[in-house]
């Protein structure tokens, strides 16, 4: 391969990586903005959309059911934890969620594998295995399915946030939750629903990039931090987290390509540890103005 083709291999690597970022990062976005808790059972739920997908798959389900019935139950489990888990927890600080929601990602991880064992698994490609050749480099397929998702999830959110009724109160119950329950909200209603839209996205972000990234138990904790770096990084803001997102995945393509395969998964935790101490840095700063 030329030094360009080499380029845009690594450029539509880390596109790709970046997409699932930024959707992964949305998905912390939704829920924290108006429950102030950090889930970390997000990246399990993009495990359990592959994982149940393939699941469903190898019972005799076409690959569609499979999908249906992955999304569906993920975000029934979403539901339930904001439910029983999250929502009876008197005097809640946000390091008592935190402990809280590591401790049933570690359940639902154990379920996992004691249930389907260590291997990783492979959910077939959705439009067969064809690939696109673009200046020497290749994309397949499935690439263009996660950037379509991508796409679709921050303009659908985009439209829904801004030009709802629904999306309104929801808007406002981020920048007000006194306020929102004082004209009336129902906040609980929003909180269970905001679960559930961040377990059906990660479920199908799951599902997209398992037959790309294969899906397997272990795959929740790493995919769903570098989400959260996505989402600390982008201000919590749905645009900012894309933007994030994507720059992620690119420093990871370019970082693994033209320096080391081992900088992948350590570049999205420098980021966040450069980042934090930035931005505490600089707060005094901003305090003296």
């Amino acid at each position: 391969m030329t030094l360009l083709s080499e380029t845009v291999q690594y450029a539509i690597s880390g596109v790709t990586a970046g997409s699932i970022y930024a959707v992964i990062g949305i998905c912390w976005s939704v829920v924290y903005l108006i429950t102030k808790v950090l889930n970390f059972t997000t990246g399990e739920f993009v495990m359990l959309g592959g994982m149940l997908t393939w699941a469903f798959h190898r019972l005799g389900f076409g690959l569609l059911p499979s999908v249906f019935f992955a999304v569906a139950c993920t975000t029934a489990i979403s539901m339930l934890l904001e439910r029983f888990v999250i929502r009876p927890i008197r005097f809640p600080t946000e390091m008592t969620y935190m402990m809280i929601t590591i401790a049933s990602a570690s359940v639902i991880k154990g379920l996992v594998l004691l249930q389907w064992g260590s291997e990783s698994r492979r959910i077939e490609p959705f439009f067969g295995t064809g690939v696109i050749h673009i200046l020497g480099a290749g994309v397949t397929s499935q690439v263009l399915c996660v950037v379509a998702l991508m796409s679709l999830i921050t303009l659908s959110l985009h439209l829904f946030l801004n030009h709802t009724l629904m999306g309104t109160a929801l808007r406002a119950s981020a920048i007000n939750l006194t306020g929102a329950r004082l004209i009336g909200i129902d906040v609980g209603k929003f909180r269970l629903f905001c679960f559930g839209l961040a377990g059906g996205l990660g479920a199908v972000t799951g599902i997209v990039t398992a037959p790309i990234t294969f899906t397997g138990y272990e795959i929740g904790m790493l995919t769903g931090l570098k989400g959260l770096v996505a989402a600390i990084a982008g201000g919590w803001s749905m645009t900012g987290t894309v933007a994030a997102g994507l720059t992620l995945g690119l420093l990871e393509g370019f970082g693994a390509g033209f320096v080391s395969t081992g900088l992948k998964d350590v570049l999205a935790l420098l980021v966040m540890i450069l980042f934090l101490i930035l931005r505490t840095i600089s707060l005094p700063g901003m305090r003296k103005r």
